[in-house]
């Protein structure tokens, strides 16, 4: 029942009143229906809305795209033990031979190509710290390939904000969560 889902809505007694709602960085198609009208409702009611990130903006995702780099002139063959990094591409190279069968007909119905999908997920995995390839293969999945295309929750949410016309900001820096990701040393990895 919608009414007795757990909300992860926290209010804040003020007026008007504030929300905190804790999100997940999953395709929304896979919580959505999980999530309860109260939530819903107070997201609908709200004039201004913060994310942890602003996902729309292309400096954010331009800046998440170059912390994950190694300095410049390191490559991760260089940093990884020679046995995990060919394990690594053996797995790149599985993954990317079986792309093209992890995709759904709306996925190609959309113009998506499987190497297309593979470089814009694992392009450029050669020049990554290896927390964020970890992160990356973690993604590399049949069941997260299938949904890819789909905003995540935050991002559905500031795009639905947007089209609501709604005032929007980030409550991080995409420096506030680059640097501590970024200080894990390779056995923490």
């Amino acid at each position: 029942q919608q009414n007795e889902l757990n909300s992860f809505l926290w209010t804040i007694k003020r007026d008007p009143p504030s929300y905190f709602f804790g999100t997940i960085h999953v395709p929304y198609t896979r919580v959505w229906d999980f999530i309860p009208e109260n939530s819903k409702k107070a997201f609908q009611q709200s004039h201004i809305v913060y994310f942890e990130l602003d996902l729309t903006d292309p400096y954010t995702i331009s800046a998440l795209t170059s912390c994950q780099l190694l300095p410049q002139g390191e490559n991760l063959q260089d940093v990884l033990p020679r046995d995990i990094y060919s394990r690594l591409k053996r797995h790149l190279e599985y993954v990317k031979l079986m792309m093209p069968s992890w995709m759904t007909p709306d996925q190609r119905g959309k113009g998506l190509y499987a190497d297309y999908l593979f470089n814009a997920i694992a392009g450029n995995w050669e020049r990554k710290r290896p927390v964020w390839v970890m992160l990356m293969v973690n993604s590399l999945t049949e069941v997260d390939i299938k949904s890819r295309g789909v905003p995540v929750l935050d991002l559905y949410l500031a795009q639905e904000a947007e089209r609501l016309q709604k005032q929007t900001g980030a409550v991080e820096k995409v420096e506030e969560q680059c640097h501590p990701l970024n200080g894990l040393n390779f056995s923490q990895v």
